[in-house]
C-alpha cells in the first residue's frame, strides 16, 4: 500500500512537470510565431504602405584623389583651401552611385527583415501546434475518462 501511494505521488509530480513543460514550450512557440507575424506585418506597413525611409550608410567611392561621399566634407589643406575640385559630372556620378547603393541597402534590409520573420513563423508555428495538440489530446482523454 505504501509503495502504491509513493508511486501515485511520483506519477502526479511527473504529470505536473510534463504539463509545465508542454505549456511552457507551447507558449514559447506561440510567442516566436507572433513575433514573426508582427515582423512581417510591420515590414509590409513600413516599406509598402507608409514607405518609411531610412538613412543608410554608404562606403565612400574612390574619386580622383579623394572619396565620393555626400557624408564627408571635402578634404582641405592646412590653410583651409580645398584640395580636391571634382567636376560637375564626377559629382553627379557620385550622387547616382550613392543613390544606387542606398536603394540596394534598402532592398537588402527589407529582404533580411522578411527572412527573419518568415524563419520565426516557420520555427514557432510547428512547435506551438505540436505541443498544443498534445495538451489538447491529453485534455480530451482526461475529460473522456472522467465522464466514463
Amino acid at each position: 500500500m505504501e509503495n502504491t501511494v509513493k508511486s501515485n505521488g511520483h506519477k502526479k509530480s511527473m504529470r505536473v512537470i510534463r504539463n509545465v513543460y508542454l505549456y511552457l514550450v507551447s507558449m514559447i512557440g506561440l510567442i516566436v510565431f507572433i513575433f514573426g507575424a508582427v515582423g512581417i506585418i510591420n515590414n509590409i506597413f513600413q516599406n509598402y504602405i507608409f514607405k518609411v525611409s531610412y538613412d543608410t550608410y554608404t562606403e565612400p567611392y574612390p574619386l580622383k584623389g579623394g572619396t565620393c561621399s555626400m557624408q564627408y566634407p571635402d578634404p582641405t589643406d592646412k590653410e583651409g583651401k580645398r584640395m580636391l575640385s571634382p567636376t560637375t559630372q564626377e559629382v553627379a556620378e557620385c550622387a547616382a552611385r550613392i543613390e544606387q547603393q542606398n536603394q540596394q541597402n534598402n532592398r537588402n534590409r527589407i529582404g533580411m527583415e522578411f527572412s527573419i520573420s518568415i524563419a520565426q513563423i516557420v520555427v514557432g508555428l510547428p512547435i506551438w501546434l505540436f505541443h498544443w495538440g498534445i495538451i489538447q489530446g491529453e485534455y480530451r482523454k482526461r475529460k473522456d475518462e472522467e465522464e466514463s
